[in-house]
């Protein structure tokens, strides 16, 4: 086995690296001599060996890879080459003697930029690597150049202009926004003293990291304006108001969570300073989209409630998040908050009512807790969880699962009927409801008779197994076998079974007594040992598919 390793490239280094994966020597000799001349070229002669060069550092620009090798297959090699990060992007040419249109359609679909034939014609792999080689370059300098552009922009708005459902125009609309305001509190005057190098490392450490969580929220982070920073949810892409509103409440917590990490991380570093943020949130129509001139725009929001977020910032303390009645009313069954007294900010005639955040609320509180009414022909229910003792809770539980269970057991009928009449060896069947069990096989009978061999080749000894358990004590075990049953017995669209099986189920999650239990099995038990007579009988052999 031959390998030949990687010299390192300079990083002036111009010409192309060319990995030739192929376990014939004298193929492999052949295109290293043609090659070398004009690229640099390593190669390997087993798919195993190609995978550890290709992902190696500097990595080859194009990897030319035969298909028939003895260890590892082109087709798998490639598949491996694309799952693994470092080697995805990695411009494949297919070498091979299998010159059908079906091989070459599979080896283009699994992500091969080309396919050459055996024997190789050198003019024509001279050119397509020519061709191939310059679209690659082009593609990864479009690629700098456009995370360089991203940064520049909002992750969601340079997504929107590279897939096309954003044009760079001067357009914009109405739409309810949720605003964040955030600063850093008398920072002008608390770094007045400061050396210029701390000012730039740390409020260049504290951006990186609320950029961060706004990224993960889902946020569009308009603008840093000195140590203040803008954030918007609900454009260009949207949860929902009120998600969005939730989500930058969430935003904000995670920001002031993650200050005392910050501090730590400076004090690490030697430098004792202390930051305290303060934030404004607010919930309300703006005008949002690109404003500016069609030399030099900008994606941003204006408007009363960009302003009144802002006023809520000024207005917090230290470590505050303050939001609006407007976002409370949208995130207060999540969010706990503490009403404020109201704040008179400049440019609103009156008080603005204002809540101080206190962080999220607890599971099972807020919605968790809140009464449940329905009140509908064959429905009437009001449950007020909150108004429960633990024992009425569990039987209002037990009650719950039973109803469900009595839901779950009355099939609608199928929407639309089957397209052709069954078969006749489906509607010799007895015990099934055939036409309701084909429909829940999405009317594929191949596979409705493979989920009934299934079932007659599993589920003969489903009794004796649930007796097992029950003379063992073990009910948790009993239950689970007979809902097993019941599942699947009601997915082939059984008759009788289901039926058996959920009360004999809820007579074991009721712990009733053994001759209870033993006589609802017994009826279990006669109604499966009649299905799995009549599918024994009934089945045409496994040769045929309907």
């Amino acid at each position: 086995m031959t390998v030949s390793t990687p010299p390192l490239r300079p990083a002036a280094q111009q010409r192309a690296c060319i990995l030739v994966v192929e376990d014939t020597d004298d193929i492999r000799f052949f295109l290293s001599t043609l090659l070398q001349d004009r690229y640099q070229v390593i190669s390997a002669a087993s798919g195993t060996d190609g995978l550890r060069l290709a992902a190696l550092a500097p990595r080859p620009d194009l990897i030319l890879l035969d298909v028939l090798m003895p260890d590892m297959d082109g087709y798998e090699v490639l598949l491996r080459l694309r799952q693994d990060p470092r080697t995805a992007d990695i411009p494949v040419i297919f070498l091979t003697a299998l010159s059908s249109a079906q091989e070459e359609q599979r080896g283009l679909d699994m992500g091969a930029i080309d396919y050459v034939t055996k024997p190789v014609s050198p003019p024509i792999l001279l050119a397509r690597l020519k061709a191939h080689l310059e679209r690659s370059a082009n593609a990864r300098r479009l690629k700098n150049l456009s995370e360089q552009l991203s940064r520049y922009l909002a992750p969601q708005v340079y997504q929107s202009l590279f897939d096309g459902s954003r044009q760079a125009e001067i357009r914009t609309q109405r739409k309810k926004l949720t605003v964040f305001f955030s600063d850093i509190r008398n920072f002008t005057a608390a770094t007045a003293q400061w050396q210029p190098e701390e000012v730039t490392l740390l409020l260049n450490s504290y951006f990186e990291d609320m950029s961060q969580i706004a990224a993960e929220y889902g946020a569009t982070l308009d603008k840093f304006v000195g140590d203040a920073i803008l954030i918007f949810f609900g454009d260009p892409h949207t949860l929902g108001v009120r998600e969005d509103a939730l989500q930058c409440v969430r935003m904000a917590l995670a920001m002031q969570a993650r200050m005392p990490v910050l501090h730590a991380r400076w004090r690490a570093q030697g430098i004792h300073k202390h930051f305290d943020i303060r934030m404004g949130i607010n919930s309300g129509v703006c005008d949002v989209g690109n404003f500016g001139s069609h030399l030099r725009m900008d994606y941003t929001i204006i408007g009363r409630e960009v302003n009144l977020a802002s006023r809520l910032e000024q207005a917090a303390a230290p470590g505050e998040i303050l939001i609006s009645s407007e976002t409370h009313a949208l995130v207060q069954d999540d969010i706990e908050a503490v009403a404020r007294e109201p704040v008179v900010v400049k440019g609103f005639a009156e008080p603005i009512a204002a809540y101080a955040v206190q962080g999220l609320r607890t599971q099972h509180t807020a919605r968790a807790l809140c009464p449940i009414r329905c009140d509908q022909p064959g429905l009437h229910m009001v449950l007020d969880v909150a108004s429960l003792s633990p024992a009425q809770r569990a039987d209002t539980l037990a009650t719950l699962r039973q109803a469900i269970a009595a839901l779950e057991m009355a099939e609608p009928a199928p929407t639309q009927p089957p397209a052709s009449p069954a078969p006749d060896w489906l509607t010799g069947l007895a015990g099934l409801d055939t036409r309701l069990g084909l429909a829940r096989a999405m009317g594929v009978r191949k596979l409705y008779l493979a989920m009934l061999r299934r079932f007659l080749a599993s589920r003969g000894d489903t009794v004796a197994q649930v007796r097992q358990a029950l003379d063992a004590g073990d009910l948790s075990t009993a239950e689970r076998q007979v809902h097993s049953l019941k599942g699947v017995a009601a997915q082939i669209a059984a008759v009788g079974v289901p039926e058996h099986a959920q009360a004999l189920e809820q007579a074991i999650h009721e712990a009733q007594p053994r001759p209870v239990l033993d006589g609802l099995l017994a009826q279990l038990d006669a109604s499966l040992v009649e299905l799995l007579a009549a599918l024994a009988s009934g089945l045409p052999p496994d040769s045929v598919a309907e």
